[in-house]
């Protein structure tokens, strides 16, 4: 039983280092590719907002 694990450990080390040495790294997004920029966080909250009040005025506002 401790062959079988240590032959499945010594496996998956072998296979993980050859995946990390072969394989490419998938590029980091930039800031212009996120929504979480944060130059355009403060414009996107006021603009949600501002599309808040005015369905909360639509719905306040009387059917007539």
């Amino acid at each position: 039983m401790k062959r079988l694990l240590l032959g499945f450990g010594l496996a998956a080390t072998i296979a993980y280092a050859a995946r990390e040495l072969l394989g490419a790294r998938p590029p980091q997004p930039t800031w212009d590719e996120t929504d979480n920029d944060p130059e355009d966080l403060s414009d996107d909250l006021a603009q949600r907002a501002r599309e808040a009040e005015g369905a909360q005025a639509e719905e306040e506002a009387p059917a007539g």
